[in-house]
């Protein structure tokens, strides 16, 4: 198993515990294991850049990814929802467990 399926594993039990916290740090792990599949795609395509921003990197998937442009749309939307997720302001509400569980099933796609 790799690194982001064993994420995205930790991140569907946490989910799974239904504390108060567990949908926020699904969240976390959730996007952890994103961006080392981010990390993943690019490589395959010979296009690592570790040093890189996530969303410089996101940038280069898109580019990376022209016969299959899904890949980066689904990355861009998985990441931008997981890291409003993961930022707690006190207005806001936590993520509903539903949501969380659909971001980590695209997290997965990829």
């Amino acid at each position: 198993m790799n690194d982001a399926a064993s994420l995205l594993e930790q991140a569907s039990g946490v989910l799974r515990e239904a504390t108060a916290y567990s949908n926020r740090a699904a969240c976390w792990i959730a996007r952890a294991a994103l961006e080392a599949r981010v990390d993943v795609l690019l490589n395959e395509r010979k296009r690592n850049a570790p040093e890189a921003s996530m969303r410089s990197k996101l940038t280069v998937l898109q580019v990376a990814y022209e016969d299959a442009p899904v890949i980066a749309l689904r990355a861009e939307y998985a990441w931008s929802r997981l890291s409003l997720a993961c930022h707690h302001h006190a207005f806001e509400l936590t993520p509903a467990a539903p949501e969380v569980q659909h971001l980590i099933e695209v997290v997965k796609t990829l």
